[in-house]
């Protein structure tokens, strides 16, 4: 009869990649919040969060269109598109899908803004340099060419406005 003698030599190749693998699942699961784009507590300037969570309703309407010099757009964006943190809603003197103001500084909320559209799945066309009044202007596309989005980040006496332009080509999800 085979007799088992005790081992004496490390853990094999595959139980040490199964015990990283756990190691890194239960590090994912557990990351704090300020690693989370658009959490409350995430760091390295404004942070960005969904417009609003899903309803969940299938049968939800999509907003009305507004013609521009632009194209046609929505008259609000969908609960996907980022939201720089802290935003509340801003009467601009022209039309746009959404408006917000913020605090912060124009260049460090454009480059959040480019990082979370990114991160949303667009493609960034270009991101203006500041221009003579300070704004800067981020250019974006989303699948098919006609889905696009402009966003605006300009300042506006202590504060800063962030309007968004969501073409009415882009599906509204």
């Amino acid at each position: 009869m085979a007799t088992m003698k005790p081992s004496s030599a490390r853990p094999g190749p595959l139980a040490v990649h199964g015990f990283l693998a756990a190691m890194l699942l239960v590090a994912a699961c557990s990351a704090p919040a300020a690693m989370v784009p658009g959490s409350p507590g995430a760091t390295g300037g404004a942070s960005i969060s969904p417009a609003a969570l899903p309803t969940g309703n299938p049968e939800v309407t999509p907003p009305t269109t507004t013609e521009t010099d632009w194209g046609a757009i929505w008259d609000a964006v969908p609960p996907s598109f980022p939201v720089p943190q802290g935003a509340e809603p801003a009467e601009p003197n022209e039309a746009v899908s959404v408006a917000w103001t913020v605090s912060g500084r124009p260049a460090s909320i454009t480059e959040t803004m480019v990082s979370a559209l990114e991160a949303a799945g667009w493609s960034i066309e270009g991101a203006s340099d500041p221009y003579e009044d300070g704004s800067q202007v981020i250019d974006a596309v989303r699948g098919a060419p006609e889905c696009r989005a402009q966003v605006t980040v300009a300042p506006r006496g202590d504060e800063i406005l962030v309007m968004v332009r969501y073409a009415a080509a882009c599906p509204w999800q």
